[in-house]
């Protein structure tokens, strides 16, 4: 919800920063200078800048998301591994444990 309010109010602050500045300006990149209305320049600008942004955010998403199902995979697999070590405590208990009182080895007497 954060980066869409951030994303907005970008394109909000490009879009009136755009339609305030119409005039023509010369830009210079190194000795190769051009003219254009500085509103096309920030649109030029802002809009590719906007979309890298999105995609790198995306990535950084995705492997996040792809750890999370690893994690919740290995946990999955600890759990089963837990219900089935219990298992086999309660059958070796169950195995030990004498039925009946009588079949219990008497306590020596002193």
């Amino acid at each position: 919800m954060i980066r869409l309010l951030i994303i907005v109010l970008f394109l909000a602050f490009a879009a009136i920063f755009a339609m305030s500045n119409l005039d023509d300006t010369t830009i210079w990149l190194a000795s190769f200078g051009f003219s254009i209305k500085m509103g096309k320049f920030i649109a030029l600008l802002s809009v590719p800048s906007l979309i890298l942004g999105l995609l790198l955010g995306l990535t950084g998403e995705l492997r996040q998301r792809r750890r999370a199902r690893k994690a919740e995979s290995q946990l999955r697999a600890s759990q089963k591994q837990l219900i089935d070590l219990h298992q086999r405590l309660d059958q070796l208990k169950a195995d030990n444990t004498p039925l009946t009182p009588e079949a219990a080895p008497a306590a020596p007497q002193k």
